[in-house]
């Protein structure tokens, strides 16, 4: 895995990031958007992915939920505004903790040789909605989230993806 790259200008309600991962851009794109792979790197490592339903269509929705040790969940869901495979994906985001505070996520998988940059541009709906965001662990959740699919694609060398 690359460096994960973290920008948030301070006047815009934005939280971009970018990061080149060692695969093709199709498999990256199924890494954000199957069950099945989802399951191996979404989120922090002391959190368990309980819930991973996708319904991967425009106006198609999806619901994540993270149980942690102590039995506290965490959910998440939206819904699918653009899908195009394996190039960009747009959905909403919502953190059931913050139901008011819903964002848009784009997604762009861009080809660099054999591998893939993944640039994410998450839009709030105002700069305190974005720091909210952020001061409840977006940084430090991406970083730990993007360990785990480096260590899940490594599993690839082993053999095909499935």
């Amino acid at each position: 895995m690359s460096e994960l790259h973290i920008e948030m200008p301070p006047d815009e309600p934005v939280i971009a990031f970018r990061r080149l991962v060692k695969a093709p851009p199709d498999l990256v794109f199924r890494l954000y958007t199957e069950p099945e792979h989802l399951r191996h790197w979404w989120g922090p490592r002391h959190l368990i992915l309980t819930t991973c339903d996708i319904d991967l269509r425009v106006g198609g929705r999806y619901r994540l939920v993270q149980r942690a040790p102590d039995g506290e969940e965490f959910g998440f869901h939206g819904t699918y505004l653009a899908i195009e495979r394996p190039h960009r994906l747009v959905k909403t985001f919502v953190y059931e903790g913050r139901p008011d505070n819903e964002a848009t996520d784009t997604f762009t998988f861009e080809p660099v040789g054999d591998d893939t940059l993944v640039r994410c541009r998450t839009v709030h709906s105002s700069v305190a909605a974005r720091n909210a965001h952020a001061q409840a662990g977006a940084s430090p959740g991406l970083t730990a989230s993007y360990q785990r699919q480096a260590e899940h694609l490594a599993t690839f060398r082993k053999g095909p993806p499935r």
